[in-house]
């Protein structure tokens, strides 16, 4: 180990806490936008500080052209993943969705898309994409991420089904001393599991729009009771091109409804007739297709006005979104200024 590595790693050791409650706030912050904002379907989001041995071995590392040469020279500024994020979808086209997010809120260092670059080659394998980002200039002024002021971090997004593959693959390929004559079997059947991955990807969207091609077609019937899962079909009935919303917000959204007194299909039809749904998306020009709930949201704010506020008396941060897309709909005329 060069001399320098351990000067690094000591002083990255100091500083781990203050990186740890950056990746909270990243964490924090990425779960607030696609999830409350987006009402995107996602399995999970989560950020990790780099353990210190982890970045110990990382500043170690020779220049690959000078081996007498380290890699990093200042590894505290040039090693990007010392705070890193990753997002898991259900589908692909949440991860597109995610990626518009994180292209809105953030200012974009690098972006790489690995699924574009192993279909250029012709071939299957890892499909995530990866970010390198910093705050926008907004948040960077904001004393609650003074820890994520200056710093670029990682942000990756992919499916459940391409994340199982990635980590195996990690696993096999970088904790066990395959002998080369082993490799050919090893690479082979990995590509064959990231063709069957992609297959699977492609499965799960098909089966979500066939599911939603049956919940648009089905036949009205008798007025029933709202559940989480009756409103889950109504609104993929109400709304067939947006995408599903996570379990949690359907609960969310019910508690919502009942507070301003709908418990039945009926009632919720009744409410919003007359609501022009595609005028008020249009109002609230979202980058990506908002989901069944953010629209169910955003079609309540039209109905009731400035009284949908009054159901959120104690949350500040929920009232200042509401205003915001309380003056969007007020500009395009869809409710009383």
């Amino acid at each position: 180990m060069m001399e320098w590595a351990p000067q690094a790693g000591a002083l990255y050791e100091r500083m781990h806490q203050q990186y740890v409650g950056g990746a909270r706030k990243l964490e924090a912050l990425i779960n607030e936008l696609i999830g409350e904002e987006e009402g995107i379907n996602y399995l999970s989001a989560t950020a990790r500080a780099k353990d210190p041995e982890s970045f110990l071995a990382k500043a170690s590392k020779p220049h690959p052209d000078d081996p007498t040469r380290p890699k990093y020279d200042d590894p505290l500024n040039q090693i990007t993943d010392l705070v890193a994020a990753r997002v898991i979808t259900f589908l692909v086209e949440a991860v597109d969705r995610v990626c518009e997010v994180i292209e809105k809120e953030f200012e974009i260092v690098e972006h790489t898309d690995m699924g574009a670059h192993t279909r250029a080659q012709g071939v299957f394998g890892y499909a995530s994409k990866h970010y390198l980002v910093r705050l926008n200039e907004h948040r960077r002024e904001l004393p609650e991420y003074a820890v994520l002021k200056n710093l670029v971090m990682e942000i990756q997004v992919r499916t459940a089904v391409q994340h199982a593959w990635a980590e195996f693959e990690h696993d096999i390929r970088y904790k066990l001393d395959i002998p080369p004559d082993r490799k050919p079997e090893f690479d082979r059947r990995f590509l064959l599991a990231a063709a069957l991955m992609e297959l699977v990807d492609n499965e799960f969207t098909e089966i979500d729009r066939l599911y939603r091609e049956l919940a648009a077609s089905a036949e009205d019937k008798a007025p029933l009771d709202l559940t989480t899962a009756t409103l889950t079909t109504y609104l993929t009935r109400r709304y067939p091109d947006a995408p599903h919303a996570k379990t949690t917000h359907y609960t969310w959204i019910l508690g919502i409804l009942h507070r301003v007194g709908v418990t039945t299909e009926e009632q919720l039809t009744e409410l919003l007739r007359g609501i022009d749904s595609a005028a008020v998306q249009a109002a609230m020009t979202h980058r990506a297709p908002a989901g069944t709930v953010r629209r169910l949201d955003d079609d309540l704010l039209a109905a009731k006005g400035a009284a949908y506020l009054d159901l959120f008396p104690d949350e500040e941060r929920r009232q200042k979104i509401l205003r915001g897309r309380l003056k969007a709909l007020a500009r395009a005329g869809l409710v009383q200024p």
